[in-house]
């Protein structure tokens, strides 16, 4: 069975930690077995959050075959859009810890 390709979503705007987790993430998902996309790595620094989503949304639909969530007690309209798309479309949707579970067996 084919490796799936995740998408890294989690909570950015309102995070001050975001780079730290979303990096340790990545680091983890990758150790795992995983090939991971990250919004840090697609977006640029200066972007608003609207050319971000929009950004994100497009890899997320085209690149991608399921969806690593990063959680966070921060609320993030971004994650939640991000989780229903992909749940819409019927990708696989879990957390960082389950999918690394998962790659461990």
């Amino acid at each position: 069975m084919k490796t799936p390709v995740l998408y890294l979503s989690g909570a950015i705007t309102r995070n001050p930690n975001y780079k730290r987790e979303f990096e340790a993430a990545r680091k983890d998902l990758i150790d795992a077995g995983y090939t991971v996309v990250s919004p840090l790595d697609i977006c640029d620094d200066d972007w608003d959050w609207n050319k971000c989503m929009w950004r994100c949304i497009e890899v997320l639909v085209t690149q991608c075959d399921a969806v690593a969530i990063i959680p966070s007690g921060y609320d993030s309209a971004g994650m939640e859009l991000e989780m229903q798309i992909a749940e819409r479309l019927g990708m696989q949707v879990k957390t960082v810890e389950t999918w690394i579970k998962e790659g461990e067996k």
